[in-house]
Protein backbone atom coordinates (compact mmCIF):
# COMPACT_ATOMS: atom_id res chain seq x y z
CA UNK A 1 0.00 0.00 0.00
CA UNK A 2 1.27 3.67 -0.79
CA UNK A 3 2.00 6.20 1.81
CA UNK A 4 -0.65 8.10 0.49
CA UNK A 5 -2.94 5.81 0.56
CA UNK A 6 -2.30 4.81 4.32
CA UNK A 7 -2.52 8.71 5.79
CA UNK A 8 -6.11 9.47 4.02
CA UNK A 9 -7.65 5.67 4.59
CA UNK A 10 -6.13 5.66 8.13
CA UNK A 11 -8.14 9.56 8.55
CA UNK A 12 -10.91 8.90 7.21
CA UNK A 13 -11.55 5.24 9.12
CA UNK A 14 -10.65 7.34 12.83
CA UNK A 15 -12.65 10.52 11.41
CA UNK A 16 -15.58 8.36 10.61
CA UNK A 17 -15.64 6.06 13.58
CA UNK A 18 -15.96 9.39 15.66
CA UNK A 19 -12.71 8.14 17.19
CA UNK A 20 -10.89 11.30 18.47
CA UNK A 21 -7.57 12.32 17.32
CA UNK A 22 -8.22 11.01 13.53
CA UNK A 23 -4.91 13.31 12.80
CA UNK A 24 -2.62 11.97 15.10
CA UNK A 25 -4.01 7.88 13.98
CA UNK A 26 -2.65 9.49 10.01
CA UNK A 27 0.60 10.37 11.95
CA UNK A 28 1.35 7.36 13.19
CA UNK A 29 0.15 5.45 9.69
CA UNK A 30 2.71 7.35 8.28
CA UNK A 31 5.80 6.91 10.03
CA UNK A 32 6.83 3.76 8.91
CA UNK A 33 7.51 5.31 5.81
CA UNK A 34 9.58 8.10 6.84
CA UNK A 35 12.58 6.05 6.96
CA UNK A 36 12.10 6.10 2.81
CA UNK A 37 10.34 9.00 2.17
CA UNK A 38 13.84 10.61 3.96
CA UNK A 39 15.88 8.57 2.00
CA UNK A 40 14.11 9.52 -1.42
CA UNK A 41 14.67 13.32 -0.51
CA UNK A 42 18.57 12.12 0.27
CA UNK A 43 18.50 10.97 -3.09
CA UNK A 44 16.73 13.47 -5.01
CA UNK A 45 19.06 15.88 -3.68
CA UNK A 46 22.10 13.89 -4.75
CA UNK A 47 20.69 13.52 -8.11
CA UNK A 48 19.35 16.09 -9.33
CA UNK A 49 18.54 14.97 -12.81
CA UNK A 50 16.13 12.52 -11.33
CA UNK A 51 16.40 9.17 -10.11
CA UNK A 52 14.84 5.68 -11.01
CA UNK A 53 13.32 3.26 -8.67
CA UNK A 54 16.21 0.67 -9.09
CA UNK A 55 18.39 3.61 -7.97
CA UNK A 56 16.16 4.12 -4.97
CA UNK A 57 16.19 0.33 -4.04
CA UNK A 58 19.89 0.00 -4.57
CA UNK A 59 20.98 3.27 -2.87
CA UNK A 60 18.34 4.22 -0.02
CA UNK A 61 16.75 0.91 0.49
CA UNK A 62 19.99 -1.09 0.47
CA UNK A 63 21.96 1.26 3.03
CA UNK A 64 22.11 -0.01 6.15
CA UNK A 65 20.97 3.66 7.82
CA UNK A 66 18.00 2.56 5.69
CA UNK A 67 17.53 -1.44 6.48
CA UNK A 68 17.29 -1.03 10.24
CA UNK A 69 14.69 1.83 11.02
CA UNK A 70 12.78 0.38 7.99
CA UNK A 71 12.87 -2.96 9.69
CA UNK A 72 12.07 -1.55 13.15
CA UNK A 73 8.84 0.81 12.22
CA UNK A 74 7.14 -1.92 9.81
CA UNK A 75 7.61 -4.75 12.64
CA UNK A 76 4.73 -5.66 15.23
CA UNK A 77 7.03 -6.06 17.56
CA UNK A 78 7.82 -2.20 18.66
CA UNK A 79 4.22 -0.87 18.08
CA UNK A 80 2.66 -4.39 20.05
CA UNK A 81 5.48 -3.18 22.86
CA UNK A 82 4.46 0.40 22.31
CA UNK A 83 0.72 -0.40 22.66
CA UNK A 84 1.47 -2.42 26.31
CA UNK A 85 3.25 0.64 27.48
CA UNK A 86 0.18 3.00 26.86
CA UNK A 87 -2.40 1.02 28.76
CA UNK A 88 0.25 1.97 31.61
CA UNK A 89 -0.52 5.39 31.00
CA UNK A 90 -3.43 7.28 33.58
CA UNK A 91 -6.40 7.99 31.21
CA UNK A 92 -6.55 11.49 29.54
CA UNK A 93 -5.86 13.42 26.27
CA UNK A 94 -2.51 12.43 26.24
CA UNK A 95 -2.95 9.06 26.14
CA UNK A 96 -5.69 8.85 23.77
CA UNK A 97 -3.66 11.36 21.18
CA UNK A 98 -0.77 8.41 21.90
CA UNK A 99 -3.24 5.60 21.32
CA UNK A 100 -4.18 6.67 18.26
CA UNK A 101 -1.06 7.47 16.90
CA UNK A 102 -0.32 4.06 17.77
CA UNK A 103 -3.00 2.29 16.26
CA UNK A 104 -2.43 4.29 12.96
CA UNK A 105 1.11 2.82 13.20
CA UNK A 106 -0.24 -0.66 13.77
CA UNK A 107 -2.48 -0.27 10.94
CA UNK A 108 0.41 0.23 8.55
CA UNK A 109 2.04 -2.42 9.84
CA UNK A 110 -1.13 -4.85 9.44
CA UNK A 111 -1.89 -3.08 5.80
CA UNK A 112 1.59 -3.70 4.41
CA UNK A 113 1.74 -7.49 5.62
CA UNK A 114 -1.64 -8.08 3.44
CA UNK A 115 0.37 -5.94 0.75
CA UNK A 116 3.82 -6.88 0.23
CA UNK A 117 5.05 -9.74 -1.56
CA UNK A 118 8.64 -10.29 -2.07
CA UNK A 119 9.32 -6.96 -0.70
CA UNK A 120 7.65 -7.86 2.96
CA UNK A 121 9.60 -6.94 5.74
CA UNK A 122 10.53 -9.07 8.90
CA UNK A 123 7.49 -8.90 10.73
CA UNK A 124 8.62 -9.69 14.45
CA UNK A 125 12.30 -7.83 13.77
CA UNK A 126 14.21 -8.34 16.18
CA UNK A 127 13.25 -11.66 17.29
CA UNK A 128 12.71 -13.14 13.68
CA UNK A 129 13.78 -12.41 10.30
CA UNK A 130 11.03 -14.37 9.15
CA UNK A 131 9.04 -12.11 6.05
CA UNK A 132 5.51 -13.27 5.08
CA UNK A 133 5.13 -12.95 1.34
CA UNK A 134 1.35 -11.84 0.59
CA UNK A 135 -0.21 -13.28 -2.71
CA UNK A 136 -1.19 -9.42 -3.27
CA UNK A 137 1.48 -7.13 -3.92
CA UNK A 138 0.83 -2.95 -4.55
CA UNK A 139 4.07 -3.34 -6.89
CA UNK A 140 4.64 -6.79 -8.12
CA UNK A 141 2.50 -7.82 -11.47
CA UNK A 142 2.82 -11.41 -10.58
CA UNK A 143 0.95 -10.41 -7.64
CA UNK A 144 -2.09 -8.98 -9.02
CA UNK A 145 -0.66 -5.11 -9.09
CA UNK A 146 -3.31 -4.05 -11.54
CA UNK A 147 -6.69 -4.91 -9.43
CA UNK A 148 -4.91 -4.17 -6.06
CA UNK A 149 -4.13 -0.55 -7.38
CA UNK A 150 -7.58 0.09 -8.99
CA UNK A 151 -9.33 -0.71 -5.80
CA UNK A 152 -6.88 1.36 -3.46
CA UNK A 153 -7.27 4.07 -5.24
CA UNK A 154 -10.91 3.96 -5.82
CA UNK A 155 -10.99 3.47 -1.99
CA UNK A 156 -8.65 6.55 -1.43
CA UNK A 157 -11.02 8.52 -3.86
CA UNK A 158 -14.17 7.68 -1.94
CA UNK A 159 -12.38 8.62 1.26
CA UNK A 160 -11.33 11.53 -0.23
CA UNK A 161 -14.88 12.62 -1.62
CA UNK A 162 -16.59 11.65 1.81
CA UNK A 163 -14.32 13.82 3.83
CA UNK A 164 -14.79 16.56 1.61
CA UNK A 165 -18.56 16.21 0.95
CA UNK A 166 -19.12 16.19 5.19
CA UNK A 167 -16.91 19.63 5.04
CA UNK A 168 -18.05 21.54 2.51
CA UNK A 169 -21.16 24.06 1.73
CA UNK A 170 -21.87 26.00 -0.95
Amino acid sequence: MRTYSHVVLTYRAFHRLGAPNATAAALGAVLPDLPAVAGAAWLAANRLGGFSRADFETEVCGRSLFAGPDAALHSALPVAAALGATARLGRGPTRTTLLSFLLGWAGHVAADTLTHGTDARPLLWPASAYRLESPVSYRERDRHVLPFTIAEHAAVLVAAYQATANTYQP
